[in-house]
């Protein structure tokens, strides 16, 4: 089921990728974390304030792939801690949590074959942002691949 424009980060660079924000850089470094079998997925972005020793983690909970984030916890070594400030709904932050530190561990195993980290990409045509694995694998956001003939 993997393209060959895929833009799934290799096993051994999950790690360092999620470690890695620019420090300071608001929006940080974003990734969509999908299994492949069942189509489920999940959006996050990693970024470290100034300042800060631990990278903060924050998932996409609305539409809007550049501003609908919010605040999950932090990511410490190779664990991401749910904050109790965080605002997401405790079933779904849990679940988040679940996905991100199952995907941490089985990062370098034969485990992580039916999910895929994709580093998000921008648009081809109109340059925004791409979290949706098909048009990260296409280089086209949906509304942009409706006039891409």
């Amino acid at each position: 089921m993997h393209t060959e424009l895929s833009h799934a980060l290799k096993a051994e660079k999950v790690l360092p990728f999620m470690n890695s924000p620019r420090e300071g850089r608001r929006k940080g470094a974003t990734a969509t974390i999908v299994n492949d079998d069942t189509g489920n997925r999940i959006t996050v972005r990693f970024r470290k304030p100034k300042g800060f020793k631990a990278v903060l983690v924050d998932l996409m909970t609305g539409s809007d792939n550049e501003e609908s984030f919010s605040f999950l916890g932090t990511l410490s070594g190779e664990a991401v801690r749910i904050s109790p400030k965080t605002r997401i709904a405790s079933e779904k932050a849990q679940l988040a949590g679940v996905i991100l530190n199952w995907t941490i561990r089985n990062a370098e195993s034969d485990n992580l074959r039916t999910v895929r980290v994709l580093h998000s990409g921008s648009c081809g045509r109109c340059g925004r942002k791409l979290t949706v694995p098909e048009s990260i694998d296409t280089g086209l956001g949906p509304e942009c691949s409706k006039h891409h003939r």
